[in-house]
């Protein structure tokens, strides 16, 4: 069957008048239990406003952005430019996962510690987060001394060198299959999170509703002619890898917000709608979104 019919055959969307409350539920933002605060120092950090006017003393982040490839750390919606904060984001939630797979290593004589940051210099080369103990016995074990590249001194002491801890060992999970049908319910996402959408279309209820209802279909559509449409994402709150897709309520070719879809065994559960700036943050934690929609040159 060739992707036309496939796309006449499949139901659009499977829209149900109720949803599992557990997995649909818009519950706050998850902490990473301040892992990396916890573990280290930091340093002073720059204030926003200080980055922006290019005074003040660089911290441990500027001197990450420098380090790494070239990359808009901001984000395409930035709450407030300057801030470096989908950097910052992307560092606490990447430590979280290294520490909890235990892969944030010591060296040989376990004077030192090191993460892979899973980012990398314009050459490729991967970056990883030195330590060094902490000499204040009433402080955090260790301190964040700096970036290292491959060849450093300090980092040939340690026996092997850690790889980026993934969030699935799974690659399906990376990717939109779309012989699944979508389950997804507009009812009750619309009574949740009406906040997030146009204001226009509050003040209808019914009408945002059918609005949604229509968005996601399209969505869907346009990922099972373009896989690459599907943005994943760590879901932060439930540990789990989700897939982001456009929704465009009021113009078709600007997203309004974003469908974040879990994976079950025989479908996709719609579960939640995204802000784009959340949705831009927590799909970097994954990989640069490289979709239009996504794309930080938006």
């Amino acid at each position: 069957m060739n992707l036309k019919q496939q796309l006449e055959a499949q139901p659009a969307v499977e829209i149900s008048a109720a949803t599992d409350a557990a997995s649909a539920s818009d519950s706050r933002p998850r902490s990473p239990r301040d892992e990396l605060s916890s573990y280290a120092w930091l340093g002073h950090i720059r204030p926003s406003d200080e980055r922006r006017a290019g005074a003040g003393t660089r911290d441990i982040f500027d001197r990450l952005a420098q380090t790494a490839e070239p990359e808009n750390w901001d984000g395409p919606f930035p709450g407030q430019p300057g801030d470096l904060g989908v950097l910052k984001h992307y560092v606490t939630w990447r430590f979280e996962q290294a520490i909890n797979k235990g892969m944030v290593l010591p060296n040989a004589d376990s004077q030192l510690s090191t993460f892979n940051t899973g980012l990398t210099t314009p050459r490729q080369d991967d970056i990883y987060g030195l330590f060094v103990p902490n000499n204040r016995p009433d402080r955090e074990p260790w301190v964040l001394k700096d970036w290292r590249l491959p060849g450093d001194r300090q980092l040939e002491t340690f026996p092997e060198l850690p790889v980026p801890a993934a969030y699935s060992e799974d690659p399906h999970e990376y990717l939109f299959d779309w012989d699944l049908p979508l389950r997804f319910s507009a009812s009750y996402v619309t009574g949740s999170v009406s906040h997030r959408f146009p204001a226009a279309l509050r003040e209808i209820p019914y009408g945002l509703e059918l609005a949604l209802e229509t968005a996601v279909a399209r969505a869907r559509k346009m990922a099972m002619r373009n896989p690459g449409t599907a943005v994943p994402m760590w879901q932060t709150e439930r540990q789990e890898v989700q897939l982001l897709l456009p929704l465009s309520l009021v113009n078709p070719g600007k997203p309004d917000a974003a469908l974040a879809i879990s994976r079950a065994d025989t479908c996709y559960h719609g579960v939640a709608v995204v802000a784009l700036d959340k949705a831009y943050n927590d799909a970097r934690l994954v990989a640069r979104p490289g979709a239009h929609w996504l794309s930080p040159s938006r």
